[in-house]
């Protein structure tokens, strides 16, 4: 008789033997698991891009002065505004597409179209004229941009010692006479903080970028847009800068009337019988004081009586 102990690890022996096998020899064999620090990533699966960004300071620049800094760069602040009755999402510029577009080479054409898209919509906003993009203006920002990159640095002041006076002179930009404005923006982002859409929301929540974006004189833009950043040679991400500006048409002030040859002869002419004159006058002046005190001479002493 087969006691109840035996039954029972009999039942056990059969129930271990069963877990996880399986009549199909084709069967895969059971996971192994190890430790957290042995397991690998799937095969093939893409690389999360690590999220970073900075805005650079906002300067502004005219003719009779230097350079000014609206304000301070930092870390981009992409939180949701809503000021008043404008509620993010419901502007000009939430039509804009590719605003989530992640940078790339082949992407670069469709986010700096998204961006112009999203200056004006600000734009639009607020009532003022939108910015049409310039050839020049781009050419610098996106040489610059690409040299930020380059060296690995992050300032509106280039290694080379230019500023956004002296590289939009360079371009021919600025006029040598008449009156001009400028302002320059820059940032640069990884992961979602590189989009063309954190890009303008961390400008607008940037009170001296909002106020280039803002700036009711300017009416040209010129948008550098480069992959990489500045902070690691890896390539990740974008690296953005705008050049704003505008060109004052100052009418050149009317010349002075050419005078009549024959009325300035005329003139000549009555001025030498002036000159004349006067010389004759003066000599007959000095001819009758000779005279009186030559006369005083021949009378005499005068007798002088006292009373």
């Amino acid at each position: 008789m087969v006691s109840r102990s035996s039954l029972l690890a009999l039942a056990s022996v059969v129930l271990i033997a069963g877990c996880g096998a399986s009549d199909d020899p084709g069967a895969p064999a059971p996971l192994r698991l190890g430790s957290g620090s042995a397991v690998q990533p799937v095969t093939g699966a893409a690389p999360v891009e690590r999220t970073d960004g900075r805005l650079g300071a906002a300067t502004t620049a005219r003719p009779a002065g230097g350079l000014e800094e609206l304000s301070a760069g930092g870390r981009p602040d992409v939180r949701p505004r809503a000021r008043g009755e404008r509620r993010d999402g419901v502007g000009a510029g939430a039509t804009c597409p590719d605003q989530t577009l992640a940078p790339a080479p082949e992407t670069i054409d469709a986010i700096v179209a998204a961006q112009l898209c999203l200056l004006n919509g600000e734009r639009a906003d607020a009532g003022l004229p939108l910015l049409t993009l310039d050839a020049r203006l781009s050419a610098a920002a996106s040489a610059y941009a690409a040299d930020l990159v380059a060296g690995s640095y992050f300032s509106h002041t280039g290694r080379d010692g230019s500023t956004i006076r002296t590289r939009l002179d360079a371009v021919g930009y600025l006029p040598v006479d008449g009156g001009w404005a400028i302002g320059e923006n820059l940032a640069w982002g990884t992961g979602a903080l590189g989009t063309p859409g954190s890009i303008m929301q961390a400008w607008m929540n940037s009170e001296g970028h909002r106020a280039n974006v803002l700036n009711p004189e300017y009416r040209e833009i010129g948008i550098g847009i480069v992959t990489g950043n500045p902070s690691v040679a890896n390539g990740a991400g974008a690296t953005y800068a705008n050049a704003f500006g505008v060109i004052d048409d100052i009418e050149a002030e009317p010349e002075a009337p050419v005078a009549d040859p024959a009325a300035g002869k005329a003139a000549k002419r009555s001025g030498r019988r002036n000159r004349r004159a006067g010389r004759h006058k003066g000599k007959k002046a000095r001819t009758a004081a000779r005279n009186a005190k030559q006369r005083r001479k021949a009378r005499g002493p005068r007798a002088r009586i006292a009373i």
